[in-house]
């Protein structure tokens, strides 16, 4: 089978027009050297091109998330204009066009398209805490193609660029406090004032907490023989100390509860405050 016959196969697999593939496909040794020295040539010049731009974009000071896409994109644009002229020797061009715009540039386009706009509109900035798709951790990087988050267990996460612009973005890192909730369930026939009054003075003396605005103890239930209370907090400097405050206001509310004869129900959940109406507050 000659290669027409190949490739012929090839445009099939991928669902395009058979009659795009050439008459006859040139590959003389002569025709084989030139495109080495063209792909050689093409690779020096994308990395001179690359150092270039570097120098460049750290003296006119641009903003350093923008030369981390352009400076690879012109590396690879010029390796793969070198790649279709030599492919164009080999009477090529029309098939490497069509199968690369059907598999690979649409998918690159969109996301190059999607990261310039995360850095037009800066929903995030990089070291920012965020969730996006369950997905949690603090920003690496913003790359031509995705957006890298390393998680607080150690990994890194590659969103492609596509899915941040359509998928709803938390951000952790914009306000310098975070409210969250937690919920404690007591007996029922314990007074409700006695129970507020315990609380606020155990977080008087937890760690993290902040006093404005002061935490709030709210009556969220009554069911069976239980009374289901909601505690407000807000926490200060949440990027560090987050979970660490949430465990101390956890532990000094227990142990005073318990100190003055009140026993927690089994089951109490935190949960971090996600869009609510902060105007509550205020009431």
């Amino acid at each position: 089978m000659d290669p027409t016959q190949i490739l012929n196969q090839i445009l099939s697999a991928a669902g395009l027009s058979a009659t795009a593939l050439p008459a006859a496909v040139d590959l003389s040794l002569m025709n084989i050297v030139r495109s080495l020295l063209i792909l050689i040539g093409a690779y020096f010049l994308a990395r001179l091109t690359r150092s270039f731009l570097e120098r460049t974009f750290t003296r006119i000071k641009l903003e350093p998330r923008v030369a981390k896409i352009l400076t690879p994109l012109a590396f690879y644009g010029i390796i793969g204009l070198a790649v279709v002229w030599v492919l164009g020797g080999f009477g090529l061009s029309i098939l490497v066009l069509g199968v690369a715009a059907g598999f690979a540039l649409q998918d690159l386009i969109k996301n190059f398209a999607a990261g310039m706009m995360i850095l037009a509109t800066r929903p995030f900035q990089m070291g920012d805490w965020i969730v996006i798709n369950g997905n949690e951790g603090l920003v690496a990087e913003v790359g031509w193609r995705g957006t890298f988050i390393d998680t607080f267990d150690g990994r890194r996460v590659i969103i492609p660029n596509s899915n941040v612009v359509t998928s709803v973005v938390t951000n952790n890192s914009l306000k310098p406090q975070l409210r969250s909730t937690l919920r404690f369930s007591v007996p029922l026939h314990v007074d409700f004032a006695r129970v507020e009054g315990f609380i606020l003075d155990a977080l008087r003396a937890a760690p993290g907490i902040s006093a404005d605005p002061a935490p709030r103890v709210l009556l969220d239930s009554l069911g069976g023989d239980a009374m289901n209370i909601v505690v407000w907090i807000w926490i200060l400097d949440p990027m560090n100390q987050f979970r660490t405050a949430l465990s101390a206001a956890q532990r000094v509310i227990k142990e005073n509860l318990q100190t003055n004869g009140i026993e927690l129900n089994p089951a109490t959940t935190v949960v971090m405050s996600k869009g609510t109406n902060e105007a509550l507050l205020q009431e």
